[in-house]
């Protein structure tokens, strides 16, 4: 499936808890356009924030992958209040001059420009890529 393909085939559908939350779209993203693995997350995390945000920052997972200081194609961003407060995650594309892919209840799957989401919510992007990755 190319790029557009599967852009086109989730540009906006609609954000669903239970089959389509951010994590799971992130999932989906890193391994069809980039063929890397993201562990299922527990559906329990998408209503508790707090558990949420412990899980980002602490999973065993998190050892893999490495923060950068700009975002390349295929970067994993995780947003929030802080380093350590992420609670919202989607995946960085280089389309346009650089876009996140994620979802959200209101917006459903979008396209949205980093600043456009820092200013909106007053996160802090975390850009990450797999530990050996550039």
């Amino acid at each position: 499936m190319t790029r557009a393909d599967f852009l086109r085939a989730v540009r906006g559908k609609p954000y669903d808890r239970d089959a389509l939350n951010c994590w799971q779209l992130a999932s989906l993203t890193q391994w069809t356009l980039f063929g890397r693995v993201l562990p299922v997350a527990d559906p329990a995390l998408v209503a508790d924030v707090r558990e949420r945000v412990r899980v980002l920052a602490t999973h065993p997972e998190r050892a893999n992958w490495r923060e950068i200081a700009a975002p390349v194609d295929g970067a994993l961003v995780l947003m929030g209040r802080g380093p350590g407060k992420e609670e919202h995650c989607g995946t960085w594309l280089a389309d346009d001059g650089g876009l996140i892919l994620h979802t959200d209840e209101p917006h459903g799957v979008v396209l949205d420009p980093p600043l456009e989401i820092v200013q909106a919510r007053r996160w802090r992007l975390t850009y990450l890529v797999p530990v050996g990755e550039r």
